[in-house]
């Protein structure tokens, strides 16, 4: 009994550790990154469970079949910002996405929430996808939106900031 109950105690030990790491983490840190951490957990499970439903890479056409059945697929973005970047001088922004690459499977019905978490009051943002999926959530100080689009066209396309060009900006990746 006590040799079956030494592993229980430690796993119980290491999870208890572990929420109380992460409560310090998020205590200390605030509520924005915690907002982050969350979303990027969040978005982490969903390529987790991707993954997990992959089946054989080939089938018996000899072609690869789709990653998974067409489903549902939530991605968090952020905008973010590499601190003191000599903007006039290296002539590049120090804004970016917190998500480079999103994804998902043909078919599949991706919802975007995005958040402008910039700290400057008078930047604007924008998550844009040109054609097909013309999408475009242009979000003020402290604003957030939300997109869902059908990913119906396999390929890979860009996802921008039109307001911050050449260098806010990702792929948005549709397996066939």
């Amino acid at each position: 009994m006590e040799i079956l109950m030494k592993p229980i105690m430690m796993g119980m030990f290491t999870l208890l550790m572990a929420l109380i790491m992460g409560l310090s983490l998020l205590t200390v840190t605030g509520p924005k990154l915690a907002t982050q951490i969350y979303a990027q957990n969040e978005n982490e499970t969903s390529a987790k469970a991707e993954m997990k439903n992959m089946s054989n890479v080939t089938g018996s056409s000899g072609k690869i079949p789709p990653m998974s059945t067409p489903g549902e697929k939530t991605i968090y973005i952020f905008t973010s910002e590499i601190e003191n970047v000599a903007e006039d001088k290296l002539k590049i922004a120090g804004d970016y996405y917190s998500l480079a690459t999103i994804v998902a499977n043909k078919g599949d019905k991706v919802t975007v929430h995005f958040y402008n978490v910039d700290e400057v009051k008078t930047e604007r943002h924008s998550f844009t996808i040109g054609d097909p999926y013309k999408v475009d959530i242009d979000l003020g100080y402290a604003d957030s939106g939300n997109a869902t689009f059908t990913a119906d066209q396999s390929g890979v396309f860009t996802y921008y900031c039109k307001y911050h060009l050449p260098v806010m900006t990702g792929q948005l990746v549709v397996l066939p």
